[in-house]
Parts: structure tokens; C-alpha cells; sequence
């Protein structure tokens, strides 16, 4: 991750804009009217005010909508009309789970522990399917925990330990080039040159931007000022990679984002590309390419090319909305320049990352396959009843993605959806 250090003694100037314009994010409301809450923590953070106890919902195997509340019987009610009212699927054949904690008691537990040097943290999460605090750790340890919650007086069962890789970048350097391909499209593949290396990562989707067009990808796979090429041609130069900040805490529709100590910190794993003025009119402005097969690849080192070939019947997925509280449980996809279209389900689904000092708020993980060079995927989720059309749910960039209420956290919105009119 490029966090780079000598740009982070600005970040005070980046918090006092965001805390003056309510964190640069106008939202759009939801189906219920109210302000849209871009991450699906904040989401529970406000359903939980609305109906204490509640501890935040998801989808098991069966895509049954299942609820999560402290006393069911008297709170399912209100429930179930909250979320009619957003329109979240399968409200109205919910299930309700009993839980012992409240979402925002277990996510004001989590920002005290983030706080604590606790050695080898990697992630933390509010696992809402089993109403706890998750702990991924390289080397967990229980007696160091124990000892942290039992200082900040956080109950002993709320918190579960796990075995958890450091976390990964996706990102490549090889010496040959993939496919040139116009139009220019989410999920295929970009390269930059450095230090004699030529680097690959994946076109993460199209935007409209500032009166022009321009897309994005990861910030792990540019600098402010890099030149991007597809093929043999440039295509654009980074113009907007957010300053990662420290030290200081954002608020954001309640929730409370602290990065202390020697972290920085972002709320994405994103930057943006503007095209150049030449290419603009090769962009195809929402919508992913679409390969073959869905799942061709499984796993490992990929071997052959089979899995990247686009699908000439139906080249393309339409971006139609942006998908913001993904549940865990929802099956989602990604298409990327090394291992082609893949899915899986969500596991976790706001994970704040940590990666040597960098901290990343409210990431998203699956069980979908990827590899090196696929950083900067387009994350989708599928509209029913359509083959093409499909919300954006953000971009891979590894060991997990960033959501696009998280990216639009840190740009404000992002006009990704393509337009009504436009076929494949």
C-alpha cells in the first residue's frame, strides 16, 4: 500500500475538510428517505439506535434473510418494518436469531481493541452471523487479549480469535503484455513502468469525474502522476490519490474512526486515472467485460490463458447501480485481467485492515478466487432475473476489496452506472 509517509503531515488539513463537509460525501437516501449510510457498519450502527438489541443481519446458505436481536419476540416487529422500508431482500420472510449483544455495544468494543499494540493483528470485524468480535491475528494470543478486554471491561465471550494471514496486494510484474482490447472496460488489464519492470494490475470501473472520464484502481498499483497503459497505447495519468491521515479520528453518520499511533490510514484501497484526451472516446462508461466461464479458474498459479477470454455472445456486464450493504451470505463477483470472472460468498463484510502501520476501515472479504495481477478488480453483485445487469460493490485489491461506500468515503460520489439508453 502506498502510504506514503511524507504526505501524511498533511493530514490534519484532510480531516478538517472532511469533518467541515460531513466527510466531502453528500449521500443520496436510501428506499426509506433517510441519508444513505455508506458502509453496512454504519448501517448497523443505525438500526441498532433505531432498535436496541439489534445485532445486525445476514444471509445463510439457503439465502433466507436471517436477523440478529437480543430479544426477538419484542423486537422483531420493528424490525422487520425498518428494513421493508429499505428494501432489503427477504425482509419480509426474515428470520430471527437470538444474539446476547448489541451492533454498536460490539463496534465501540472493536474501536477500543484497534486501540490497544495488540502484536499481529491483521483484521477486526463484527461478525454479525455470530454476534462477536473477530480477531484475525498471525499469531493469536489469547492470554495478550484477555488481558486488553478484561482492562477496557468488554465482556469475555464477545470476542473470537483467528488464525489470519498478513495481508496480500495483488499486483504483478511480469514481461510480456496481454491483449490490447478497445472499448476500454472494468477488468481488464492495465500496466505501468518502474524501475525497469513493467507492472500489471486490472481497470477497477469507469466514471464520469470532474467533466471528464477516467476510472479507477488500487493506490498499491500507482502514485500521483503515474502513467497507465492498456496494451501498447497510454490511456491516462493518476490525478487523485487521497492522502492517508493519522493521529486523529473521522465521524462519519455516528461511527467513530480512530487511526492512533504510527498508522495511517484510508478508508479505501483506491485511486483515480483520468483518461487521457485521445482515448476518451474509446471508454465504455459502465460496464465490466465479461469472460467465458465463471469460475474456470479455482485456485493456485493460473496456468493458460482460457479463463481471461472474453465471451463474444454477451461481452459485457452492465453496471445499472451501486450495490452498498452487501450482507454476509450474498454471493458476489469480480473479473480480473490474471484470472478472469470469479465468485463467491462474502465472509465478512466491514473489516478494518491492517497491513504493517496502514489501516484500511470497513473492507469487505470472500471466498472467490484471485491472484497476482488481478488488484483493482471490479467487485459485482448480479441483478436477479437479468445476464447482464449487475451493481458495483467495489474493487478487489488482495486479501480483500474495498466497498464503494468506503471509496466513495474518501473521493465523494462517483457517477459509475451506465448510462440508461446504452446496450452492450
Amino acid at each position: 500500500m502506498n502510504a506514503r509517509r511524507s504526505r501524511t503531515s498533511r493530514g490534519v488539513l484532510l480531516l478538517m475538510a472532511l469533518s467541515a463537509a460531513g466527510c466531502g460525501t453528500p449521500v443520496e437516501p436510501d428506499a426509506s428517505g433517510e441519508a444513505r449510510a455508506l458502509t453496512i457498519d454504519e448501517e448497523f450502527t443505525r438500526l441498532s439506535r433505531r432498535v436496541p438489541g439489534f445485532g445486525g443481519y445476514y444471509y445463510d446458505s439457503a439465502g433466507a434473510l436471517n436477523v440478529v436481536l437480543t430479544q426477538p419476540t419484542h423486537q422483531l416487529a420493528a424490525v422487520r418494518e425498518l428494513l421493508s422500508a429499505r428494501g432489503v431482500r427477504g425482509s419480509d420472510t426474515l428470520l430471527a436469531r437470538q444474539g446476547r449483544y448489541d451492533f454498536e455495544d460490539l463496534n465501540r468494543w472493536r474501536g477500543r481493541l484497534e486501540a490497544e499494540p495488540l502484536a499481529g493483528l491483521v483484521f477486526t470485524d463484527v461478525d454479525e452471523v455470530n454476534n462477536r468480535i473477530t480477531l484475525g491475528m498471525t499469531h493469536p494470543d489469547p492470554e495478550q487479549v484477555a488481558a486488553a478486554m478484561a482492562r477496557l471491561l468488554i465482556p469475555a465471550d464477545a470476542v473470537h480469535l483467528e488464525q489470519a494471514a498478513p495481508n496480500e496486494q495483488h499486483q504483478t510484474a511480469f514481461t510480456y503484455v496481454h491483449q490490447q482490447n478497445r472499448p476500454l472496460a472494468a477488468g481488464q488489464q492495465i500496466k505501468r513502468f518502474s524501475n525497469g519492470y513493467i507492472y500489471f494490475c486490472t481497470l477497477g470501473f469507469n466514471v464520469r469525474r470532474n467533466g471528464s472520464l477516467g476510472f479507477f484502481t488500487n493506490t498499491h498499483c500507482t502514485n500521483e502522476g503515474t502513467v497507465h497503459y492498456q496494451g501498447s497505447p497510454r490511456i491516462g495519468v493518476t490525478t487523485e490519490d487521497p492522502l492517508f491521515w493519522s493521529n486523529a479520528s473521522v465521524v462519519y453518520d455516528g461511527v467513530t474512526y480512530t487511526c492512533s499511533g504510527t498508522n495511517v490510514c484510508r478508508f479505501s484501497d483506491a485511486a483515480y486515472v483520468e483518461y487521457d484526451a485521445g482515448v476518451q472516446s474509446s471508454v465504455k462508461h459502465g460496464y465490466i467485460y465479461r469472460t467465458e466461464v465463471e469460475n474456470a479458474y479455482t485456485g493456485g498459479a493460473p496456468t493458460g490463458i482460457a479463463p481471461l477470454k472474453i465471451d463474444e455472445a454477451q461481452p459485457f456486464f452492465r453496471i445499472v447501480g451501486k450495490a452498498y450493504h452487501v450482507a454476509v451470505g450474498e454471493k458476489i463477483h469480480k473479473v480480473g485481467q490474471r484470472t478472469g470472472w470469479t465468485s463467491g460468498l462474502v465472509t465478512h463484510s466491514c473489516v478494518n485492515t491492517l497491513n504493517g502501520s496502514t489501516r484500511l476501515f470497513c473492507q469487505m472479504k470472500g471466498d472467490g478466487a484471485g491472484y497476482d495481477g488481478d488488484s483493482g478488480s471490479p467487485v459485482f453483485r448480479r441483478v436477479a432475473d437479468s445476464e447482464q445487469d449487475v451493481e458495483l460493490v467495489g474493487i478487489y485489491w488482495g486479501s480483500a476489496m474495498s466497498p464503494i461506500g468506503s471509496i466513495e468515503q474518501d473521493f465523494g460520489p462517483l457517477d459509475v452506472a451506465a448510462d440508461s439508453a446504452s446496450t452492450p
